[in-house]
């Protein structure tokens, strides 16, 4: 199979919240999920001698690194700007925190963990939208446009802070938006899917393209998968579907899309991220990374976690993506690097994941080398090894020394067996040795390596239960709001969770689906969601709700 020449750039003390990477490629920086900031000017440095760092108030949400300054957005302060080498420049209150960052031509924008829409300038100065844009839960940018999609399935395009172009929601049902992207001509992608609060209905998975200049619908595409991502190549636009599947639909001569789209390529996995970069398709989905040439060749590289950030510099000389495997029992994973200019190698598909693997030579053992005390006390601490060596292994030794001693025929022996054929034993040695060894048994330790291992594997099994963060809504006009409850968040290490339940305040179970809309009247409401896997193990979470005039 065909791949690319992968190295560990960097390896993380702890997992990774978001990666940046400078257009030239020559500036690198991550966050961890205690909130350090660590930034790089090597491109590849194993032993962390060139890190520099600085330290967020909260996990970080967003990372922005341009060649000179680097923009940090955290959960709890807001904006902050440093230089190349970690100091500060400004600091951008955001009241509510950050959620989402983006960078238009001479601002950000900012949304806050409420979903409030904040302008912040290039000399930090904050301009506060959230009373025209709230229940934000994405942002893109659209040429001079900034494109919101918003919790009710409206999208709109905001110009200077004002709202030049509003797609209203469709349905009194519901509806989300899955995704807002471009075309290669400038125009606007969404991604929908519709929804019933009714649980079992069908869904409808739709793809919309607008001419946002002219308010105009150019094409309304039924699906058969949610719309995730979207990007611009030479020939058209590429899409990323929740089945795996990479799309293009192509422009023709005269300027129009094709009636079609066509499959590019099957990922068999949800794509997460979707980049085109030197006349390369660039996606990741589980745990690959996927590159589809111009001339039709598709590569592939492992990672040992699910990726879920990509950077590529505009050279395409320098590819970073990071991500972990979802296993809080294992190491943190590395930040790969490649490049999208090198020549494709050829592989055996075993090989993959070589790069990420320490090749570590191992010296076989006889059985008795290895069973020897020499052998057991390397994986014991000091304490248990003079433990040990006090009672267990040299008083059971000793106690079968003598329990073989005791089976010898004796021919002077005055306890004799007087039956035929029969051995000769000394029963009442053999007795006394017998009491002697099970007494120098019973004071081996109680814990044992077994147990270790038993209770370390019922600890990995434990699904966890994400009943998603809390909301505040505002009431509609007849003083009730349209809930989504989403605990699709919710992971089992082993993909086993077989049962889902949303219970309310009463007790009262209102579903058995991982996610849902409810329709609440003003107050505060509790709902708690339980899961469970295959072997029985429980776990559940709950989410506050209010609604508000």
């Amino acid at each position: 199979m065909l791949s690319r020449d992968v190295a560990v750039a960097f390896k993380p003390q702890a997992r990774i919240s978001t990666l940046g990477l400078s257009p030239n490629g020559k500036i690198s920086a991550w966050s961890e999920i205690n909130g350090l900031v660590c930034i790089s000017h090597k491109p590849l440095d194993k032993a962390g001698d060139d890190l520099l760092f600085w330290k967020s108030e909260g996990k970080v949400t967003g990372l922005i690194v341009s060649n000179e300054n680097i923009f940090v957005l955290d959960e709890f302060f807001g904006l902050v700007c440093l230089d190349s080498s970690g100091e500060l420049i400004w600091k951008s209150e955001i009241k509510g925190g950050g959620f989402s960052l983006i960078e238009l031509d001479d601002r950000f924008a900012v949304v806050d963990s409420l979903g409030r829409l904040n302008y912040v300038l290039s000399d930090g100065t904050v301009i506060d939208l959230g009373s025209q844009y709230s229940s934000v839960t994405k942002i893109e940018k659209l040429g001079e446009f900034l494109i919101t999609a918003h919790e009710n399935g409206e999208v709109r395009a905001i110009l200077d802070g004002q709202t030049i172009w509003q797609r209203p929601s469709r349905g009194e049902l519901g509806e989300s938006i899955t995704s807002i992207g471009s075309t290669s001509n400038g125009n606007l992608v969404i991604g929908r899917e519709g929804y019933a609060l009714v649980p079992g209905e069908e869904e409808a998975l739709e793809l919309e393209i607008w001419d946002v200049s002219k308010s105009v619908l150019i094409r309304r595409i039924d699906i058969n998968s949610r719309l995730l991502v979207s990007t611009n190549s030479s020939r058209g636009t590429i899409f990323g579907f929740d089945d795996g599947k990479v799309m293009e639909l192509e422009v023709g001569p005269n300027g129009q899309f094709n009636d079609e789209m066509s499959i590019l390529f099957d990922c068999k996995y949800p794509i997460k991220s979707l980049i085109f970069n030197s006349e390369q398709i660039i996606c990741t989905a589980w745990f690959f990374i996927y590159g589809f040439t111009s001339s039709g060749d598709l590569w592939k590289v492992e990672h040992q976690g699910i990726p879920e950030y990509i950077k590529i510099s505009l050279d395409g000389e320098v590819c970073l993506f990071a991500g972990e495997d979802q296993n809080d029992w294992t190491d943190s994973e590395p930040i790969g690097k490649l490049s999208l200019k090198g020549d494709l190698i050829d592989i055996d598909e075993s090989e993959l994941p070589s790069w990420f693997n320490d090749v570590q030579e191992t010296t076989q053992l006889t059985s008795e080398e290895l069973y020897s005390d020499q052998q057991i006390s390397q994986h014991l601490t000091e304490d248990e090894v003079k433990q040990l060596e006090g009672t267990a292994f040299v008083a059971i030794e000793e106690s079968i020394d003598e329990l073989i001693g005791a089976l010898k025929v004796e021919s002077n022996s005055n306890n004799k067996s007087s039956l035929p054929g029969t051995l000769n034993i000394d029963t009442d040695e053999l007795l006394s040795q017998l009491d002697d060894a099970i007494e120098n048994m019973a004071m081996m330790p109680e814990q044992s390596i077994l147990d270790e291992l038993n209770n370390s594997i019922e600890e990995v099994e434990v699904p966890v239960s994400n009943a998603g963060g809390d909301q505040r809504v505002t009431a509609q006009d007849d003083g009730t709001a349209i809930i989504t409850l989403d605990g699709s968040s919710s992971y089992d290490p082993q993909s086993r969770i077989k049962v889902w339940s949303w219970i309310d305040s009463t007790g009262r179970e209102i579903s058995d689906i991982a996610k849902l809309k409810v329709k609440l009247k003003l107050g505060k409401y509790q709902f708690e969601l339980r899961i469970c896997d295959l072997d029985g193990n429980w776990n559940s979470d709950y989410v506050i709700i209010i609604v508000e005039e």
